[in-house]
């Protein structure tokens, strides 16, 4: 398959040009777009013909046509949806071809995946990612038996559809004709996909842990510049190789460490995380530790703090740790899924993680340290100051209004228990059989349960009513005063902390876009709403 259609006619709402047009900073003084992005990927796969369907601000496409990049106008873009645009390249394609979404981002692998298929459609499913504007998939026997954007008609979410989709020119075919007598010129391609093909036509390739996402608007925009390309970039260049072969050389002294083993990357936002397989077929999961991670994480007490992890179940066997350095070997989780902030408030994986915190907090051990906010607080502005960080303008009076919550905290109540402190989706991690482990236990400390309640609210964006499902399943229904009020002055106090966190890091040549300045704006939010209300 050497062709591609990438439908980007539609008219953008708030924004003079379009999404996949507007430029963001990629470091080192460089820039791209999403339509650049899309187009390179396909350079790299050897595409040899690209049809771009136009509409909306077609001139500001005019400049990437070529020989082998065709722009063919949908003149009635404003009055038609997806399935239109992919109409008007019917007298155009003749063979098989990827049709790409030009608002979509995804990971190149997703490409180079969809590419390999050889014969018929194809989808590409993830797991659900809870952005609000998905188009769910049920599955039936790895096909798709049923697309919708309509949570309330599927009975099982399986997924969601990534905008990449491999059709066949016979399905195209049958789809155009159908689109002929069709009286509503408003519907999507995926909706006549279904409709002139057996689910057995459908099947599906699933990408799990991929990042990706769609710009629709401004603040989608926003948050691909700075938060979701950032991770991508970290993502898509991993550490060099012969770095890693070295590591592993140190945990396998005995063993011939070359090409033989394979070694791939699947994520990790401050730690690089790679799958490793040896000649032998054994598996495993290498952690080698970011950028600024010297001085912010003790890792002689996440090596027992992990171990006392994996003793009460909830954490992967460690094979390997090394306290100086920080990297870790530790068994590998077949059929892994990483939860996100979409799949971690499904209901049953709720149930899982309130039995996880219950196991934690009430275990009758003492981790090898505590983790008091205030005093990382102290400890993370020495960090800063050390590496030659800056402060915001006015840090100093929102730190005397947070560091003042110290009081305020105690006349609530404090209680003290293991505590893991960096509960956000990707540290849970749910194998084959449906059993949910909790890794990465960098930060973690005796400290206040409601800290890890706090943490993973706030980082998952948990609902209301998700927030309250949780507390009852922990405290089987009696949930004690002041818990919501505590679990607020946590989510102030993570807040705060983290913003620290991310100045150090940029301090030291990593880069977050505004993730720093985002947290320590909503600290100041939720402490004004917390002044209010005591008011």
């Amino acid at each position: 398959m050497r062709t591609a259609v990438i439908l980007a006619a539609r008219k953008e709402k708030g924004s003079a040009v379009p999404f996949p047009l507007k430029r963001f900073s990629i470091g080192g003084g460089r820039e791209t777009c999403l339509f650049e992005r899309i187009l390179e990927t396909l350079d790299e796969n050897h595409y040899e013909r690209i049809y771009v369907v136009t509409g909306y601000r077609k001139e500001l496409f005019a400049e990437y046509a070529s020989g082998r990049v065709i722009l063919i106008e949908n003149k009635d873009y404003e009055f038609t949806s997806s399935m239109g645009s992919l109409a008007v390249v019917e007298s155009y394609v003749e063979d098989d071809f990827l049709l790409i979404e030009s608002d979509t981002f995804f990971e190149k692998k997703l490409i180079e995946r969809m590419s390999q298929v050889t014969d018929g459609n194809c989808f590409s499913v993830t797991e659900e990612s809870g952005n609000g504007d998905e188009a769910f998939v049920q599955l039936r026997h790895g096909h798709v038996g049923y697309v919708s954007k309509d949570r309330h008609q599927i009975a099982n979410v399986d997924g969601e559809m990534i905008g990449v989709t491999r059709i066949a020119s016979e399905t195209f075919a049958r789809m155009c004709r159908e689109y002929g007598r069709a009286t509503n010129p408003w519907v999507n391609y995926e909706y006549l996909l279904l409709a002139c093909t057996d689910v057995i036509d459908r099947p599906a390739l699933m990408f799990s842990n991929i990042i990706w996402g769609e710009v629709d608007n401004e603040e989608e925009f926003r948050r691909l510049e700075n938060y979701i390309y950032p991770r991508l970039r970290r993502k898509e260049n991993p550490y060099d190789r012969e770095n890693l072969y070295d590591h592993l050389r140190a945990i396998f002294p005995n063993e011939t460490v070359d090409g033989r083993w394979k070694v791939d990357q699947i994520g990790g936002m401050s730690n690089k995380n790679f799958k490793v397989v040896s000649p032998q077929g054994d598996e495993y999961i290498l952690r080698v530790p970011g950028i600024g991670s010297d001085g912010m994480v003790e890792r002689s007490n996440e090596d027992v703090n992990g171990l006392l992890g994996s003793r009460l179940g909830l954490n992967p066997d460690v094979r390997y740790f090394n306290s100086a350095t920080g990297v870790k070997l530790a068994d590998f989780i077949h059929d892994a899924e990483t939860l996100n902030s979409g799949t971690i408030q499904r209901m049953p994986n709720m149930r899982k993680i309130a039995g996880i915190f219950r196991t934690l907090h009430s275990a009758k051990v003492r981790m090898a340290n505590e983790f008091n906010v205030f005093h990382e607080v102290v400890r993370y502005e020495r960090l800063l100051e050390q590496c030659h960080g800056t402060v915001c303008e006015g840090y100093a009076e929102v730190r005397a209004r947070v560091m003042g919550l110290e009081r305020y905290l105690n006349e609530l109540g404090v209680e003290l228990a293991p505590c893991h402190n960096d509960l956000v989706a990707e540290n849970f991690i749910k194998d084959g059989t449906g059993r949910i482990y909790l890794i990465d236990w960098e930060y973690s400390g005796m400290n206040d349960p409601m800290a890890d309640f706090a943490a993973l609210f706030l980082e998952n964006n948990f609902s209301e009513e998700n927030r309250d499902y949780m507390l009852n399943l922990y405290f089987d229904g009696s949930i004690p005063a002041n818990t919501r009020m505590r679990i607020h002055v946590y989510q102030i106090l993570w807040d705060f902390l983290w913003t620290l966190w991310t100045w150090i890091k940029e301090a030291q040549g990593d880069d977050f876009g505004t993730y720093g300045m985002d947290r320590y704006r909503r600290a100041i939010a939720l402490l004004d709403q917390m002044e209010n209300e005591k008011i």
